[in-house]
């Protein structure tokens, strides 16, 4: 708490830099986020993003409750009918080879040379 009035002193000093005066504006708001905040709550600063709520919940809790799903989630599958083996494939298939042309069937092809501009 002395660092803020620290900072709000600096701030309000007729020779402070704007570095001070914005650093003292936020000693300000955080006083007073400090002050309008009920006992027991988490102080929210203005433009800070809300806490989550898994903020006041143990690691061990939440492991218990994602267990406790999951066991739920395996406990449904297991009653579900199994689905039945899909065919074994046997590996990519490539269709065969078309027959190649014979050169006389090709028609013969205008020069580049021939083209005017």
């Amino acid at each position: 708490m002395q660092e803020l009035i620290e900072a709000i002193r600096v701030a309000v000093a007729t020779d402070a830099s704007t570095e001070q005066k914005a650093t003292g504006v936020q000693a300000c708001r955080t006083i007073v986020a400090a002050l309008d905040t009920e006992p027991g709550r988490p102080i929210v600063l203005p433009g800070m993003t809300m806490p989550a709520p898994t903020s006041r919940v143990s690691v061990d809790q939440i492991i218990d409750l994602m267990i406790g799903r999951l066991t739920t989630i395996a406990a449904q599958r297991d009653a579900e009918p199994a689905l039945p083996a899909a065919p074994a494939t046997r590996g990519l298939r490539v269709p065969a080879a078309l027959p190649r042309p014979s050169t006389k069937q090709l028609p013969k092809r205008a020069s580049q040379n021939a083209r005017k501009p």
